[in-house]
């Protein structure tokens, strides 16, 4: 169980059991939609996009490599180092998750439709849904309208 609380511009997720939260900090937008892309890649079944690199980077943040954004050296990388240490991988999934669907335009909608959605693969989807509508793929059906 998690909960998650903005903090300035910082994202703080707690997790039960767990002695000090993750305090996540906002990454530039072009590395945050690089991101984006990167996820919506996966979800379209392409194989050669890097989702490890896009989660290491909605944790702990990115630096520019010529065109392209890429995780910080593994030294910085403070809380992609506590998850693999500290938790198991089912409640490394609890941090990541929210901690991408923060980094994405849902922002703090996208963290609560994570957690709201039961967290795990069940909230995965629900704020994946929620980020395919923000973006337009997914357009809500409508009755047509009878004159």
């Amino acid at each position: 169980m998690i909960t998650a609380e903005k903090q300035g511009r910082n994202l703080v997720l707690t997790m039960e059991g767990v002695d000090h939260p993750f305090v996540i900090r906002p990454l530039p937008g072009h590395a945050g939609r690089q991101i984006t892309d990167t996820y919506l890649a996966t979800m379209g079944g392409r194989p050669d996009v890097d989702l490890l690199a896009a989660l290491q980077m909605a944790v702990d943040g990115a630096i520019l490599d010529g065109d392209r954004w890429a995780p910080r050296p593994e030294s910085e990388q403070e809380n992609f180092t506590r998850i693999g240490m500290e938790l198991s991988q089912d409640e490394a999934e609890q941090i990541l998750m929210p901690a991408f669907f923060w980094q994405t335009i849902l922002g703090m909608d996208g963290v609560r439709a994570y957690i709201e959605g039961g967290e795990g693969l069940a909230g995965t989807l629900k704020a994946s849904g929620a980020l395919s509508v923000r973006l337009g793929f997914l357009v809500p059906r409508t009755s047509p309208s009878s004159d």
